[in-house]
């Protein structure tokens, strides 16, 4: 018996292993994930980004990066041979998309965060022909043409030098903006804990009320005695209301005399 649950147990690790294996490995970014069609994208810095990210056109899963370099170049701009020295360096992120796609001139590359939690994508947006209304997103297909930079079809495409946009990490904001104001935070806090041992002491009014049972007990006073009046003003209207039929009737009848 025990040698069946060890067996039982044992196929459900192996299991659960391969499952791991299979979505490491196998899906985007794995060693044996087959070639698609490379492109070349150049960021300011990396912010995040690491071999295997995923990399989203519209919205939609269409590839990942492959390669991550830091690269030198010159006064013109220029990629510089690896091991020569420019005036500046950036960062080569190479991608490997599914399928073709054409780049007009509109297009834009941003490193983002999909959601707060999780981790940072190469958002492609690879523009259109034709300009589209912000509003409604329709083409706008009389108005001027948008250039193809380049038109990815195959694995050897060989396109411009395109450049990519970063948005912060809203993690990474939230905690240099506690970073600098840590000062004014920590008063904010000390400022509370001032206020709350004051309660509790019985200070001031919120404290009297909270801690001393005479206040209290003249507070539910007043309270019932407000809804007493309330009551009264309540049953007073409506007697006037059950009388005016009555005094309607009497002044009809004195004015016809």
């Amino acid at each position: 018996m025990q040698y069946v649950k060890y067996s039982i147990v044992g196929i459900l690790f192996v299991t659960a292993i391969a499952i791991v294996g299979y979505f490491s490995v196998l899906t985007d970014g794995g060693p044996f994930q087959s070639d698609g069609i490379q492109t070349i994208i150049y960021f300011p810095n990396a912010e995040g980004i690491k071999i295997g990210n995923k990399v989203t056109v519209h919205g939609v899963p269409y590839g990942y990066v492959s390669k991550v370099d830091l690269v030198h170049f010159d006064e013109d701009g220029e990629i510089l041979p690896k091991g020569v020295l420019g005036i500046g360096t950036k960062v080569q992120i190479t991608l490997v998309l599914k399928g073709p796609i054409k780049i007009y001139e509109n297009y834009e590359a941003t490193i983002k965060n999909e959601s707060l939690l999780s981790g940072r994508v190469i958002s492609l947006d690879p523009g259109s022909r034709f300009a589209q209304d912000p509003k409604t997103f329709e083409y706008q297909t009389s108005g001027n043409e948008n250039l193809v930079l380049t038109d990815y079809t195959t694995s050897k495409s060989i396109g411009p030098n395109l450049k990519g946009k970063i948005t912060e990490d809203p993690l990474v904001s939230l905690s240099e903006l506690i970073a600098e104001n840590r000062a004014d935070i920590k008063k904010t806090f000390s400022n509370i804990s001032d206020i709350t041992t004051k309660i509790n002491n019985g200070e001031g009014t919120l404290g009297r009320l909270i801690n001393d049972n005479e206040v209290h007990s003249n507070v539910n006073t007043t309270l019932t005695d407000a809804q007493i009046v309330l009551r009264e003003l309540r049953e007073g209207l409506e007697d006037l209301r059950e009388q005016a039929p009555v005094t309607s009737f009497i002044r009809a009848a004195l004015s016809a005399f």
